[in-house]
């Protein structure tokens, strides 16, 4: 594989950056209601999420034949590759490796762009499928709604994937649910994880027309989503406002990616989202990484996602204060090779 998630990493930590997942959850009425629930896993779960799949339509405005409950985006994404097996796919890069993984596993013909080069090669390439990461990972850029409308009207030879996981994570107006009934060649997949930071538990979902749903069920393992999960995303859609902040926490990020970009040996990438690349001008990244971990701060080593060009790594803004000592151990580093 290309690369992971990021937080792999088991080791005593005081800040962890690496990971996409909202910082500041209080998932301590959730855990209490999963412990009541406990009970529930002495018998199959419903093979079908039935119940989770009728909050989860309800919510979206699309009907359950519209909609496939998954082990988390990641099944999905096998799924989609598995039902088109053999086809041609385009993938805007750089992005996530789980595309370029799902494709090679199921024999399709993988090449991959830029957002600048996209129209381009959809018109030269005239690729069966094209996956796009919107908001992006790693890098946050974000297509407007209006843009893929766009793309699924000029093109609609090629189904989109379009992977809104971290749809949460952005103010921009990027969701493209309600154009399901309006373009045949749409997927979206949507994750319940990022935003609710249970990434642990693998809820994902994928919505598209009921034919492109019947297709892939035909692929789908059974009982994929355990009676815990299931229980989660109920509890979660039924129990409304957590304190979830975005506007705070973009400008907390905001007021992080200046700090970093007043160093000499750093440049920040423009992101829409609490999550950014940082550019390294001097040194490595392997290197920066495992300073930081002696510090037990862990970020995301970024260099080898497909579609990057020198030593990246991937921060996640967190609290202020983990946040300021991030600032601490980066100025050292970056004394310690402008000196060098």
């Amino acid at each position: 594989m290309i690369n992971g998630h990021g937080d792999e990493y088991m080791g005593e930590l005081l800040a962890n950056f690496s990971s996409n997942v909202w910082y500041g959850a209080d998932n301590s009425a959730l855990y209490k209601h999963l412990y009541s629930q406990m009970h529930s896993i002495e018998r199959y779960p419903d093979t079908e999420a039935s119940s989770l799949k009728q909050l989860l339509a309800e919510n979206n405005q699309v009907s359950t034949n519209q909609l496939l409950i998954c082990n988390g985006s990641t099944e999905a994404f096998y799924l989609i590759a598995n039902a088109f097996s053999g086809s041609a796919s385009l993938i805007v890069t750089p992005t996530f490796s789980e595309y370029t993984d799902a494709c090679r596993m199921y024999n399709h013909s993988v090449r991959h762009t830029d957002c600048k080069n996209l129209n381009t090669d959809i018109e030269t390439l005239k690729p069966n499928l094209i996956w796009i990461c919107n908001p992006n990972n790693p890098d946050g850029n974000c297509f407007e709604a209006t843009a893929i409308k766009q793309l699924l009207t000029n093109y609609p030879h090629s189904i989109f994937v379009i992977d809104q996981a971290y749809i949460h994570f952005t103010q921009r107006e990027i969701c493209v649910v309600n154009e399901l009934q309006n373009y045949p060649n749409l997927i979206i997949v949507q994750s319940l994880t990022k935003r609710y930071a249970i990434p642990g538990l693998r809820l994902g979902y994928l919505m598209a027309s009921e034919t492109i749903v019947s297709q892939m069920n035909q692929f789908r393992m059974p009982w994929t989503v355990n009676s815990l999960a299931i229980e989660a995303g109920k509890y979660i859609l039924e129990n409304g406002n957590d304190g979830f902040q975005l506007h705070n926490w973009l400008c907390e990020c905001e007021i992080l990616r200046n700090e970093i970009n007043a160093f000499d040996c750093f440049n920040i990438v423009p992101s829409q989202t609490p999550y950014f690349l940082v550019k390294l001008n001097k040194g490595k990244a392997s290197d920066l990484k495992a300073f930081l971990l002696s510090h037990k701060i862990l970020v995301r080593q970024a260099t080898n996602f497909e579609g990057l060009e020198g030593e990246y790594i991937r921060v996640c803004t967190l609290s202020k204060e983990k946040n300021d000592l991030l600032i601490k151990k980066l100025n050292q580093w970056n004394r310690s090779i402008t000196q060098s």
